[in-house]
């Protein structure tokens, strides 16, 4: 059994309407969908779960973890709006309204997501070619400095993008997108490519890059992860905390 999607776009929001039953087979499938519609950076990501058949509050669970992750990178929010009297019911024995709003329609969603913290965001697509990583390190040198970010912060953050430009150049043959942003004091490095799958930490032995390099990124980032992205292709992001460098 699968679940089908409607995805729509409204006040700068993605309204994601899923269709189906929520249970163990498909709790992995809505959660992919929702954490790939927030790879987007819309304002928000909100949840029309009127055609959803929520089989226990178990099942629920899957709105904290997409809310942490969505919170974590790329710090979008997650919103629900109730779907019939069966969720609702469930929606408000279950501790999700604690981490996750529920709204009672998509409108009401809408008019409750907060104005975005003030950010700064950058990026630049560059080719699968050896010499990416280093133009990569002087645009996170030049987006850095040019918004203040110096000293030891800097150069994390060209580290992070070394590794992950790097990566995408010796493991695919994409080219990789980079995207830094600066928000509510964090600090955010990502770099996508077009192809799917994911990425693990292994023993990097005597191979300082690729791979190995994001023993690096585990290292030195605050935190990190995976995520697929709408267009089939994965996205891989660090942070740093700016309050940490003394920033």
């Amino acid at each position: 059994m699968t679940l089908r999607f409607e995805q729509t776009t409204l006040a700068g929001a993605t309204v994601v309407t899923p269709a189906g039953r929520l249970e163990l087979s498909t709790y992995r499938e809505l959660r992919d969908h929702l954490t790939k519609a927030g790879t987007d950076c819309p304002r928000a990501v909100i949840v029309d779960l009127r055609g959803l058949d929520i089989v226990s509050a178990t099942a629920l669970a899957v709105f904290t973890t997409i809310h942490s992750r969505l919170d974590q990178w790329p710090g979008v929010p997650l919103l629900l709006a109730d779907g019939n009297e069966h969720n609702k019911q469930l929606l408000t024995t279950n501790r999700t309204r604690r981490y996750v709003p529920v709204h009672d329609s998509v409108a009401d969603a809408l008019d409750a997501i907060e104005d975005p913290a003030p950010r700064r965001v950058d990026r630049v697509e560059l080719a699968n070619d050896l010499g990416s990583a280093r133009l990569a390190r002087g645009f996170m040198r030049e987006v850095g400095t040019a918004w203040g970010v110096t000293g030891p912060l800097l150069n994390d953050a060209i580290l992070l993008v070394s590794e992950l430009v790097t990566n995408v150049v010796v493991h695919t043959r994409s080219p990789a997108e980079v995207r830094t942003e600066l928000r509510r004091g964090l600090l955010s490095v990502s770099v996508s490519d077009e192809v799917p799958g994911t990425v693990a930490v292994r023993d990097p032995g005597l191979d300082l890059h690729g791979v190995g390099g994001l023993l690096l990124v585990a290292q030195t980032a605050l935190a990190w992860g995976c995520m697929p992205t709408t267009g089939g292709g994965k996205v891989v992001w660090a942070t740093l905390r700016v309050a940490e460098y003394g920033a």
